[in-house]
């Protein structure tokens, strides 16, 4: 099968494995059509390893890990390949320093940043919906890689990928509350409020400033343009689905980052 991957020109770098995934490619159908790589949303478990195992062989990766992601700040660090085909733990991100092993992190409209520290020669994959935005896991994120291998924000290389946009993305009221209450300026992250007190919000756009607010040059952060809610034939969007009246049966993307095998 032919798989479509989107890149990030700040994580082309020799000895670095990345890949956004898309929706071509895979077994699943329905809903879930075609390369579903989440396995809590009714797809069939067989081809949602047939999937994961496609992504894997054409990363050239030993192994994928996924964790079962809550909304939160947890970063789980991977020391090792996960036992078959089980989650490495609860948390929305993931962090290795071992070659061969991708990280992924689970998308259908919350946003994908994956981080490499080339310096010391470890990798960050992280998913941070409006929740994990507000609890700021990228920065938390590049906390614990420098508590745990060294790493200086300031050398970091980040990609943001593929998530709804802030056209497709009205939030209410107590949302709108909890960005105001985080960032000092909302604007470009928040619209103006409309009358019922809602407003757009652009999630991808929130990351990319926290990111900055880590550390992090401006200059080393890529972002994705891409909207997973109008690109429909190419990514999976929860809220599309929902507005289809098919609320809870969606596929999803990933974002995955590895240092390439050493053998």
């Amino acid at each position: 099968m032919t798989l479509d991957f989107i890149r990030a020109e700040t994580l082309n770098h020799p000895g670095l494995v990345h890949a956004f995934t898309t929706r071509p490619g895979g077994e699943s159908d329905g809903v879930h059509a075609s390369l579903n790589l989440t396995r809590s949303r009714g797809d069939q478990a067989a081809h949602v390893a047939a999937n994961r195992d496609a992504v894997r062989q054409a990363l050239g990766l030993h192994a994928l890990a996924f964790a079962n992601q809550v909304h939160g700040r947890t970063v789980l660090r991977v020391d090792g390949p996960p036992k078959g085909d089980q989650a490495v733990g609860e948390g929305d991100a993931l962090m290795t320093d071992r070659p061969g092993i991708g990280l992924a992190c689970q998308t259908a409209d919350c946003t994908p940043i994956l981080l490499f520290d080339p310096a010391h020669r470890a990798v960050a994959a992280i998913h941070s919906g409006w929740r994990g935005t507000v609890q700021n896991i990228a920065a938390a994120t590049v906390a614990a890689m420098t508590d745990a291998y060294g790493t200086d924000p300031a050398r970091l290389l980040a990609a943001i990928g593929p998530s709804i946009s802030a056209i497709n993305y009205r939030v209410g009221p107590e949302v709108v509350a909890e960005f105001e209450a985080v960032f000092d300026v909302t604007g470009g992250i928040l619209s103006p409020r409309d009358p019922e007190g809602g407003a757009n919000l652009d999630v991808g756009e929130a990351c990319r400033r926290q990111l900055v607010m880590a550390g992090l040059p401006e200059a080393a952060i890529w972002r994705s343009r891409l909207c997973t809610y109008a690109e429909a034939e190419r990514l999976f969007s929860a809220r599309r689905s929902h507005h289809r009246g098919e609320s809870g049966q969606f596929g999803g993307q990933a974002g995955i980052i590895a240092l390439a095998p050493t053998g």
